[in-house]
């Protein structure tokens, strides 16, 4: 018996258009229906639940039920990153480089990705509120000033780690710093959640924390 792991197991479930649309919807972190996922997945809600068994089958997504509604989400922060990470292989030719597109910022399971997350991570590598010095993100100097100042709580244990950008080709920052602010973005209307997309929308109040917390002043987007 092979004591290699089992990558055609995901292969073959990744190798499917509709199940790698409804991947990607999952990529937001959030928990959706089969109905929804079926709208991302541009099929019937039938075969919608036939390709989200697949994926469970997988280890790739999980359900949870509240009340009379199934929900799925991806089945962890390693999936997403592996997810990501994947799609770094694939072609970006076909992304519009035009404001508010997915590549300018999105969510990358719980915290930032695209150019604003690549961005912010080496502003906090230069604000020395991480250090980078070895490859691997440790608390910096300035890490109890920033998260204070930001309004979150400081990181227990370790502050992340680097998630290989799909669009940028670099890294951003994952992990429990990451999440906290993207979440405190989100809770302050900095940023906004697309409808139909894991973009993320910079409000004009986003534009001035962006100045004030991290020196990115006038983000191009």
């Amino acid at each position: 018996m092979s004591t290699e792991p089992r990558l055609d197991i995901v292969g073959a479930a990744l190798a499917d258009p509709s199940r790698a649309r409804i991947l990607c919807a999952l990529m937001d972190g959030r928990a959706f229906t089969n109905k929804e996922l079926a709208l991302a997945g541009g099929v019937t809600p039938q075969t919608a639940s036939a390709h989200l068994r697949r994926l469970e089958g997988a280890g790739l997504t999980q359900s949870l039920r509240s009340g009379r509604h199934v929900y799925h989400r991806l089945a962890g922060e390693q999936v997403a990153a592996a997810l990501e990470a994947l799609s770094a292989l694939s072609p970006t030719d076909h992304l519009r480089r035009a404001g508010g597109d997915i590549g300018a910022a999105r969510s990358c399971y719980n915290h930032l990705a695209g150019r604003l997350g690549v961005a912010m991570t080496g502003r906090l590598a230069e604000m020395a509120v991480i250090d980078l010095a070895d490859g691997s993100p440790r608390a910096g100097t300035a890490l109890v000033r920033f998260c204070t100042d930001l309004g979150i709580a400081q990181p227990r244990g370790a502050v992340g780690g680097l998630c290989l950008d799909w669009t940028e080709r670099r890294h951003h920052l994952s992990g429990p710093l990451a999440t906290a602010i993207l979440a405190r973005m989100l809770e302050q209307g900095w940023l906004q959640r697309r409808v139909d997309s894991r973009a993320l929308a910079i409000t004009p109040a986003g534009q001035a924390a962006l100045a004030r917390y991290f020196g990115l002043e006038h983000f191009d987007l």
